[in-house]
């Protein structure tokens, strides 16, 4: 309240300072730079800028390529997953014996001794 008074107040003072035609200048070219600083933050604000939406541009187009290469390996499980599904189905509906015949036998022969691995 009392700066928005106060800042009424110089805007009005420094208005009527001015000349007419200085008054018309600042009429149609309100965005002039003041000062030689004024004009150089000017053009750092829009560097900057430019340089945050090339980087927001190249991290969207970077993420969008991990999550299609993220993707495609899900994709290749599945398909894999699937294959062996399938296998693992076809070996359920074969008879017993055949599966027998097929997986080696895991048992010792009565002349082997089991082997001790000794650590160290």
């Amino acid at each position: 309240m009392i700066i928005e008074s106060t800042t009424i107040q110089l805007l009005q003072v420094v208005f009527l300072a001015l000349k007419p035609t200085e008054r018309w200048r600042a009429v149609r070219h309100p965005f002039n730079a003041s000062s030689a600083a004024e004009g150089w933050l000017t053009v750092f604000a829009m560097v900057a800028l430019i340089i945050a939406v090339i980087l927001m541009i190249w991290l969207t187009a970077k993420r969008r390529r991990s999550e299609d290469i993220i993707k495609r390996k899900i994709d290749e499980l599945t398909a894999a997953n699937e294959k062996l599904q399938q296998e693992i189905d076809k070996l359920g509906q074969q008879k017993p014996a055949e599966v027998s015949e097929q997986m080696p036998s895991e048992e010792l022969d009565e002349s082997e001794e089991p082997v001790a691995i000794q650590k160290g």
